[in-house]
């Protein structure tokens, strides 16, 4: 969990890593982690909105918000968040799964271009899978063709 005390260098430039002002959906059941990496994402220049910690109450958020990304757990509860994970695909956001299990297989299958971020994870490790997850989505919608 955050450490108050620790100022990792990563929220000093949160100019640099492709962070500022991308609204970002974080769906995570454990409420602990969600505020986690809330505030870790705010920290490195994001907005967030969430956490969602069920698929109902993801599912308004993922289909209408004007969202950059989003971090998805695998499991809420019993179920998956595959549901959030295709209406994101479909409207173009790109997607993390931070998640303690291995992605099904289905699902790895179904979301290939989506980073596994394994749990826990650094605060330097979220922020910049995120960064990364930005930079080559904004990079693919410049390239005439790509998508």
């Amino acid at each position: 969990m955050r450490n108050p005390h620790n100022h990792e260098p990563r929220i000093e430039a949160a100019a640099a890593n492709g962070l500022c002002e991308a609204l970002i959906l974080i769906v995570e059941d454990e409420i602990l982690i969600a505020l986690d990496i809330k505030s870790t994402l705010v920290d490195a220049g994001a907005e967030v909105i969430g956490p969602a910690t069920t698929l109902r109450s993801a599912t308004p958020i993922a289909l209408s918000e004007p969202l950059s990304a989003a971090t998805l757990d695998v499991q809420l509860g019993r179920e998956t968040t595959d549901a959030i994970a295709a209406i994101l695909s479909e409207r173009d956001i790109p997607f993390l799964f931070y998640t303690g299990q291995a992605l099904p297989r289905d699902m790895r299958a179904r979301w290939p271009q989506s980073p596994v971020i394994i749990k826990p994870a650094s605060q330097n490790a979220i922020v910049a899978a995120m960064a990364e997850l930005l930079g080559r989505h904004r990079a693919a919608k410049s390239i005439p063709g790509a998508r």
